[in-house]
């Protein structure tokens, strides 16, 4: 009788237990290791100049430094804001007719300053710079309604 009473007292105490939220078996499981992740690599954008009409027309000899006029196409996955512009040397569209040598950069073409933003994976609007070329006081009639292209390099980073 004695081996009944310790039995069902035991049995009782395990229900008792039981129903209280106390675990008598648990195991725990941990460990360490290390996970992987790749940075983005920039890509290059994109410099697009802008067909003009005869209405955007800034440049005439000997004249104030003229406009030009770009597009920024931004393949990367962010938004970038462009802060600087870097001006090459400008050239003719028809050297033929009127020489390359009468375009060139003004001494103070803005490089600085900008807070262009494009878009991720987007295409700037129209991007005016006032005052970058010169047209000599040489040009002759030939470049009359002449188109100049002139090299862009814009930098500028990321934004958040």
């Amino acid at each position: 009788m004695k081996a009944k009473k310790f039995i069902l007292s035991g049995a009782i105490a395990g229900a008792i237990l039981a129903g209280s939220g106390v675990a008598f078996a648990t195991w725990t499981a941990s460990g360490t290791g290390s996970g992987s992740a790749l940075a983005n690599t920039a890509q290059t954008v994109t410099i697009n100049a802008v067909a003009l009409s005869n209405s955007a027309a800034s440049l005439f000899p000997g004249g104030p430094a003229g406009t030009v006029y770009f597009t920024v196409t931004n393949p990367n996955p962010y938004p970038i804001k462009i802060t600087n512009i870097a001006w090459g040397t400008p050239t003719s569209n028809n050297p033929t007719a009127c020489a390359s040598s009468t375009i060139s950069v003004d001494a103070s073409a803005p490089t600085s300053g900008f807070a262009i933003t494009v878009a991720a994976s987007g295409t700037s609007g129209t991007i005016q710079v006032n005052s970058v070329l010169d047209l000599s006081s040489a040009a002759t009639d030939a470049c009359q309604g002449n188109g100049f292209s002139v090299p862009v390099t814009v930098t500028g980073q990321q934004l958040p």
